[in-house]
């Protein structure tokens, strides 16, 4: 996953969004990184899964997500998932 930009979801510390710099088992750094505090998907898919945000995006105005942080590491990754450009595009317009 290195070099794409991907949700990442936590044990404790949240939902974050951004460009994977480096893995290390559940430990991961990302760049311009932003926290998902609140989603609703955009698109016609109404799912509340971090699968379809992956896959359809988040519905700006419903949600709420954090300005970006230049770089964060993250010590409780339990889920990496990459994101569409659709994706990348909704949560950076946030």
């Amino acid at each position: 996953m290195i070099g794409k930009k991907c949700i990442i979801r936590c044990y404790a510390s949240g939902v974050h969004y951004g460009t994977v710099t480096a893995q290390d088992g559940r430990q991961v750094t990302l760049i311009d990184s932003r926290r998902l505090w609140r989603w609703h998907t955009g698109g016609k898919e109404k799912g509340v899964s971090l699968s379809t945000v992956a896959l359809t995006g988040i519905d700006a105005a419903r949600s709420k997500v954090e300005p970006a942080l230049p770089e964060i590491m993250l010590l409780d990754v339990l889920e990496i998932i990459p994101a569409s450009n659709v994706a990348s595009e909704s949560i950076e317009g946030a």
